[in-house]
């Protein structure tokens, strides 16, 4: 049975600690000026809850608290409910109202559903049951006349009894049954077949409701969930206190918060923290609800600068104002997450027996193990040892059987943590310990997300608290900085080990030679330390993780490697997706910067993990095989040494030689060969590898008496993508055309590569993927995009027009800036390199653009980074020359327009 409390409302309700009458009399009054009194009209009665909800709002404008508003709210409801039944009362004599869920704990946002059940007596004539029955109807029909989103139980206790006894729903609604009117012996008989001496003892309802909690961790961990939470249901979210509440109330029989102290499962401080994180949220599911006139629960992009502004946060440069609030939240969910942790731990213990009483097993002076979680031998270790702050976690690591950490010694953690300061961090013992807990590759994706959930981390490195729970306003970055490092280091430990080779089966290759992995850990975590101070968080980031690895007294060699590998973690990244990384030069170029072997291994895992834990929507097999032909071509060179590089001629010869040995055996003497590689130049050898000249080579030859376009597809293992061969006569369209019959057919284009032979034939290569970001392995869709391609480019027909689309929901909410940069490379063309805001059919409105200004696009490289595309077109003007200045003010100008 749930204790009330002096108003009526559940302990854990949250008005139940308010003294309402000050406020809510006046509310009440005002409401019962129009429905005193008999033959009120359901207009009345919305008309008096609009008033209600209108003084409850001014009572939040007024500064009133998140849960001084529910517990109105609540009130409000009640004296409506109460007023309505008692219209009714010769028809409902022997039944009993009751609120329940939501309603019945008190928990009332401005659109919450209300939740109510009418108990009836086990027997009634017949008679009185068509007669009541009808009443009843016409009853809840008036309440959805109020526009309330009304959700009714009509039952005996009899129903209630076996309802709940065969669904942890029922009996979780029912246990926070709150009396309204009618019968009361009706309802306490309710409570009694309920009660665990009858159904659902403590341990059975605590074990289904952790699974049910963890259930419902999976299903609103998806990336739409991370970027706009679920306050309610996401992890950390109200449904997770609720869950506390629940099983509080089986284990003790009251939804107190006072019991969670009293049994010693909270300090008073902590106490506090839960309340001001449930305020918090309370706070914000009220603006969603009042926000969007319905009931929200979710931190949708559309609502999250209203809210940032209703708390106080003004500064929208650069969206500051919605990040402020975005951390602010990650920060509570974080913390309301570690007591969910904790009082489940305990309430369990308290349950199982575990806690007083099982097989211990001494680790050291210190840490004991008992039932796989790792504790204290005695609560003053951290005061007498500080060290032990972070010796606990290197034991953890190195203790097989430890699962979690003891919620007692959690507490005792943050308790300590101002022991955490300048003396501490410059103790050689603490530094020494911090070091090793990287060098131990056992379990150190678990064990530094516990320091960071403990605060631990964020106390050592003060620069780490800057990043936790902060959020990129943005659809690339999916997780706040600080679960994204943890990410990184997940990612970069899975390579090392052999039962996840077959993620990245290249990936873990290289990582079995790395010889100092604790360097790669400590460059994930030092890469985005520095994200959102302002500057460059690549050379922010490279200077702390200097000065720390100066402190901690790591080799020279180690300083400098995990030094460079933070400065430099975007270049990989940058190169593959920005450059040509077929032309020797390119990867000269990139191998130069690496300088040596050892660096590019390190650059190239760090890349691979840091682009997989950013957002793995956007992984795909198309990057991946980037970054493997970028990191292979500099291993060569690198090996090669960088003083003695391959001539350029030399890498075409060698090319052509190796083509040849993969040419079918009927084309080793035929002379069409050397006469179509003359027409393809040798700008064409600079941009292909030796299976992909080859396979074009066997398909121009085939069909080189076939009348019209010659299209072909086919799966790409080198670019992880399907590759599109477009061989036709050349057309300064060409480019627009086929992008926008791509575009239309749902293609995600990737890159594109346009070569012009000295025959006059345009001979380009389209590297894409299907709209689900995969390969295209459909035979009838591959032989679909054959026909409509061949189609559209063998008939004279005017290029589709510039459509207005519009975007999606989540495009609209960015404001990106348009970017449009002009360079004239030393091979002969102008690059242009474009950032503007992603919409459909982009793709195409810039080749109609490039090709209305009579400029010829050589190739394209696509990137798309959530909401923003990040694309390098290589052009020239009419005459084959690179734009000169006025033709590159034009181009700008008429992109701006589109774009």
């Amino acid at each position: 049975m749930s204790k009330l409390s002096s108003n009526g409302l559940p302990e854990f309700a949250p008005g139940a600690l308010i003294d309402l009458d000050a406020v809510s009399l006046p509310i009440l009054d005002e409401i019962d000026s129009l429905i005193a009194g008999a033959g009120r009209t359901p207009q009345d009665y919305r008309q008096a809850l609009q008033r209600g909800t209108a003084a409850i709002h001014r009572q939040f404008q007024a500064g009133a608290s998140a849960s001084c508003l529910l517990a109105l709210r609540t009130a409000v409801l009640d004296h409506i409910m109460k007023h309505m039944w008692k219209t009714q009362a010769s028809a409902f004599t022997g039944l009993a109202l009751v609120a329940v869920g939501g309603y019945g704990r008190g928990e009332l946002h401005p659109f919450s559903d209300i939740d109510i059940a009418i108990l009836l007596p086990d027997r009634m004539p017949d008679k009185d049951n068509v007669e009541q029955d009808a009443a009843l109807s016409q009853w809840i029909t008036s309440l959805w006349d109020l526009n309330l989103e009304i959700g009714h139980s009509v039952r005996t206790v009899a129903d209630c009894e076996r309802e709940a006894r065969n669904d942890i729903t029922v009996i979780t609604n029912l246990m926070e049954a709150r009396f309204l009117c009618g019968s009361h012996g009706l309802f306490t008989r309710m409570q009694t077949v309920i009660d665990t001496s009858h159904m659902w003892p403590a341990a059975q309802f605590f074990t289904a409701k952790v699974a049910e909690q963890e259930q419902r961790h999976t299903r609103f961990q998806t990336n739409a969930y991370r970027l706009e939470p679920n306050v309610k249901e996401s992890q950390g979210g109200l449904r997770d206190f609720q869950t506390i509440a629940w099983v509080c109330q089986r284990q003790f029989g009251t939804a107190g918060l006072t019991a969670l102290v009293t049994q010693g499962l909270l300090e008073p401080q902590e106490l506090t923290t839960l309340k001001q994180g449930l305020e918090l949220l309370w706070r914000i599911r009220y603006l969603l609800h009042h926000v969007t006139g319905r009931r929200e629960d979710r931190l949708l992009f559309d609502y999250q600068k209203d809210i940032a502004h209703a708390f106080g946060y003004t500064d929208d440069t650069e969206n500051r104002s919605i990040e402020q609030l975005m951390q602010r939240f990650y920060r509570t969910v974080m913390s309301l997450q570690r007591l969910n942790e904790i009082l489940l731990q305990g309430i369990g213990g308290i349950i199982s027996g575990v806690t007083a009483a099982s097989e211990v097993e001494p680790l050291n002076s210190r840490f004991q193990l008992r039932n796989g979680f790792l504790e204290v031998r005695n609560d003053d270790v951290f005061m007498h040892y500080p060290p032990a702050l972070l010796e606990l976690f290197l034991v953890f690591g190195n203790t097989p059987a430890a699962l979690n950490v003891r919620s007692n010694t959690v507490r005792l953690i943050r308790a300590n943590l101002p022991l955490i300061n300048d003396r501490f961090r410059s103790d050689p013992v603490a530094r020494n310990l911090f070091v090793q807990i990287f060098r131990n590759p056992n379990k150190l994706t678990r064990t530094v997300r516990l320091m960071n959930r403990y605060g631990v981390m964020a106390a050592y490195l003060p620069a780490f608290d800057q990043i936790v729970g902060r959020m990129q306003y943005d659809l690339f970055h999916i997780y706040t900085v600080d679960e994204h490092t943890i990410g990184v280091i997940r990612n970069l430990r899975r390579l090392t080990l052999p039962r996840f080779v077959d993620e990245m089966p290249h990936g873990s290759s290289v990582a079995a030679t790395i010889k100092r992995p604790y360097i790669l850990y400590l460059s994930a975590l030092f890469h985005d330390i520095a994200k959102g101070r302002g500057g460059d968080h690549s050379i922010l980031g490279a200077e702390d993780a200097r000065k720390f690895a100066q402190s901690h007294g790591l080799p020279k060699a180690d300083a400098d490697l995990l030094e460079w590998t933070v400065r430099n973690h975007l270049l990989m990244s940058i190169t593959a997706q920005r450059r040509d990384i077929d032309d020797p030069n390119e990867q000269l170029e990139f191998a130069r910067q690496c300088g040596s072997i050892e660096r590019l291994k390190y650059l190239y895992l760090l890349t691979i993990s840091d682009i997989r834990a950013t957002n793995p929507e956007l992984w795909n097999s198309f990057k991946q095989s980037l970054l493997q032909s970028l990191y292979r071509h500099a291993l060569l060179i690198l090996r090669r040494g960088l003083d003695n590089p391959l001539d350029p001629e030399d890498v075409i010869n060698r090319r052509q030689a190796h083509t040849r040995s993969l040419l079918d055996e009927s084309l080793e003497n035929d002379p069409r060969v050397d006469k179509l590689w003359t027409t393809l130049g040798d700008e064409y050898f600079k941009q292909y590898q030796a299976v992909e000249i080859a396979r074009h080579t066997e398909i121009l030859l085939a069909n080189e008496d076939t009348p019209g376009p010659l299209v072909s597809l086919r799966y790409s293992v080198s670019r992880g993508s399907t590759e599109i061969l477009i061989y036709t006569p050349d057309d300064k369209a060409l480019f627009a055309l086929i992008t926008a019959v791509m575009e239309r057919m749902r293609l995600n284009i990737l890159s594109a590569t346009i070569n012009t032979t000295a025959a006059g034939f345009a001979l380009d290569t389209f590297h894409v993927l299907d709209s689900n970001n995969m390969p295209i392995e459909d035979i009838s869709r591959i032989d679909d995009i054959r026909q409509t391609l061949t189609y559209e480019l063998g008939v004279p027909r005017d290029l589709p027009a510039l459509s207005a689309q519009r975007p999606s929901r989540r495009l609209r909410y960015f404001s990106i800036m348009t970017q449009i940069e002009f360079n004239n490379d030393e091979a002969g063309f102008t690059e242009v390199h474009i950032t503007a805001a992603d919409r459909p059919g982009i793709l195409s409105g810039i080749g109609q653009v490039l090709m209305g200004a009579d400029i010829n696009v050589h190739a394209a490289r696509i990137t798309t980074l959530g909401e923003r595309i990040d694309d390098i077109f290589l052009l020239s003007n009419h005459a084959g020359q690179p734009l000169n200045e006025d033709e590159q003010n034009h181009a700008r100008e008429l992109l701006m327009q589109v774009l």
